[in-house]
C-alpha cells in the first residue's frame, strides 16, 4: 500500500489534480484504489517569504497499489509533475502548479538523498494527515516517538471536527471531489422556472444563494434567466440581459472571495446574450437550442469558452413535440450529438470545448428520459464531455406524485447511478444534498 499525496495552488487547482490524477492512472505498475476529499489549506511558508506566495493550497491522497520500486516511482511521479507544468528547480518552498510526493509506504522507513518516507513533519501537517486518514485510517506511523504505532485516524483527532477549519494553516476539508462528476449548481433568476422560479429574482439573494450552492460543493454555477419550463413566456434579450447583468456585475466583484471560485456558466439561447456575457469572462455559455444559430456558433468559435449543446424538441419543452415513441431514444440522440460535433468542429469549434447535454426531459417522455440515463455510458463513443441534467425533472413523476422542489430523494439516487458512469457533469438543484452522498459514497 502507498499513499501519494498530491497539491496544488497555481492556475486552475482543480484541473491541476483531476490531470495529475488521470496521468497517474495511466502509470504501468500503479492501480489507483482510493481518493480522498480535497482538503484547503494556507500555504505553508519559510519566514521572510515573498508575498506572493502566499496562496491557499488544495490537497488530496489517494491510496494505490504499487509494483514499482520507490525509486522508479518517484521518477514517474516527477515526470507526471513536469508534464503538467511544473519544471525542474531550486526553490522548495514556492508556489506550485503541481505537487506529488509519496506520503507513507507500507510500514517502511526510507531515508535517501532523494526520497523520504515516511514524508517529513507528516504527523504535524493536517493538510496532508488528513486525506491520508481519510483513505487508509488504519495505517500506522512507524517512526520513533509518541505517535509510534498510532493509526492515521487516530493521529488526526488531535485537530477536531475536519470541516471547522481550525487546525494548523487553517486546514479544512471541501465538498468537491475529483473523483466524482463535477456538480454544476442550477440557479434561476426568474419568475417562472418548474423549480426554483421566483426565488432568486432579488441580485443579493440570488448571490447568496452562489455562494452556497459553491460552498456545499459545485464547482461551475449554471445561471439562467430565461425559463425553458412548458408554458413559461419567451423573453427578448433585452429582458433577459436586464436580469444577468446585475448578477454577473456582483459576482466578477466578489469572485476572488470565494474559497475555491467556480467557473460561471450562462444559460441562454440569444447571441447578443451571450457577447456581453463573454465580455463578462463566463467560463460557459449553455445553450438549449443545440447551438443552432450560425452567429452563437461564430461567437464561440472566437471565444475561449466552453460551450454546452442540448438536444431538445422545442423550447420553451412542449409535450407536442417530442421523440417518436416507437424508435430508440439513445440511438436518436446519439446520432443527434454525433452530427452536432461533427457541425461545430467544422465551424472551428474544437471537440475540447464541447459538451453535450442529452435533454433529460426536453421532447421526451419518461420512458424515454429514463433510458436515455439508463444507458448513458453509450455517449462515452462521442469523445467530448457529458452533462446530465435530472434534478427536479418531471419524468421523475413516473416514480412520485411530489411537486418538482421535493423530489430531490428521487434526482439523489439518479445522481449516484451516474456518478459510476462516464459523466463529466451533473447539474442539480440541490448540491449539497448530492455533495454529501457523493462522499459517503466515494468512501465505501
Amino acid at each position: 500500500m502507498v499513499i501519494l499525496g498530491l497539491g496544488t495552488n497555481l492556475g486552475d487547482r482543480l484541473a491541476n489534480l483531476r490531470k495529475a490524477l488521470q496521468a497517474i492512472k495511466h502509470l504501468h505498475g500503479i492501480k489507483v484504489e482510493q481518493i480522498s476529499p480535497i482538503y484547503l489549506s494556507d500555504a505553508l511558508l519559510p519566514e521572510n517569504a515573498p508575498p506572493e506566495w502566499d496562496i491557499p493550497y488544495l490537497n488530496i491522497a489517494m491510496r494505490c497499489h504499487v509494483s514499482l520500486q520507490p525509486d522508479e516511482l518517484l521518477k514517474e511521479l516527477k515526470n507526471i509533475e513536469w508534464s503538467i507544468g511544473r519544471k525542474p528547480e531550486i526553490r522548495h518552498w514556492g508556489p506550485r502548479i503541481i505537487d506529488i510526493d509519496i506520503l507513507a509506504w507500507d510500514d517502511r522507513i526510507i531515508k535517501t538523498d532523494a526520497l523520504t518516507v515516511p514524508h517529513e513533519n507528516l504527523q504535524n501537517r493536517p493538510f496532508a494527515l488528513w486525506p491520508l486518514a481519510d483513505v487508509a485510517p488504519f495505517w500506522q506511523f512507524p517512526l520513533p516517538g509518541s505517535n509510534h504505532g498510532k493509526t492515521a485516524a487516530e493521529i488526526g483527532e488531535q485537530w477536531g471536527p475536519r470541516e471547522s477549519g481550525e487546525a494548523p494553516l487553517h486546514t479544512r476539508q471541501l465538498f468537491q471531489r475529483i473523483d466524482t462528476p463535477e456538480l454544476v449548481g442550477v440557479i434561476n433568476i426568474t419568475p417562472d422556472s418548474f423549480s426554483d422560479g421566483g426565488y432568486f429574482l432579488d441580485v443579493e439573494k440570488a448571490y447568496q444563494q452562489i455562494s452556497h450552492l459553491m460552498n456545499s460543493g459545485a464547482t461551475i454555477i449554471d445561471i439562467g434567466a430565461e425559463s425553458t419550463a412548458p408554458n413559461a413566456k419567451p423573453l427578448s434579450s433585452q429582458e433577459e440581459w436586464t436580469r444577468l447583468s446585475p448578477l454577473l456585475t456582483i459576482i466578477n466583484e466578489k469572485k476572488r472571495t470565494f474559497l475555491l471560485p467556480p467557473k460561471i456558466s450562462v444559460d441562454t439561447r440569444h447571441a447578443d446574450v451571450a457577447e456581453k456575457a463573454l465580455a463578462m469572462s463566463v467560463d460557459w455559455i449553455n445553450d438549449v437550442t443545440g447551438l443552432n444559430d450560425p452567429t452563437m456558433q461564430k461567437l464561440i468559435a472566437q471565444s475561449k469558452a466552453d460551450c454546452v449543446v442540448m438536444h431538445h424538441m422545442s423550447i420553451p419543452a412542449s409535450r407536442q413535440y417530442i421523440l417518436p415513441r416507437i424508435e430508440n431514444s439513445v440511438d436518436k440522440v446519439l446520432d443527434w450529438a454525433k452530427q452536432k460535433i461533427e457541425a461545430l468542429v467544422t465551424s472551428d469549434i474544437a471537440k475540447e470545448r464541447i459538451i453535450i447535454d442529452p435533454g433529460i426531459g426536453f421532447g421526451k417522455v419518461p420512458e424515454q428520459s429514463f433510458m436515455l440515463i439508463k444507458h448513458i455510458n453509450r455517449f462515452a463513443e462521442l469523445g467530448c464531455r457529458l452533462l446530465v441534467g435530472h434534478s427536479r425533472k418531471s419524468f421523475l413523476t413516473w416514480f412520485t406524485s411530489r411537486p418538482p422542489a421535493e423530489r430531490d430523494i428521487e434526482t439523489l439516487a439518479l445522481t449516484l447511478y451516474l456518478a459510476k458512469q462516464p459523466v463529466d457533469y451533473l447539474r442539480v438543484h440541490n448540491v449539497e444534498m448530492n455533495a454529501r452522498a457523493l462522499r459517503v459514497a466515494s468512501a465505501l
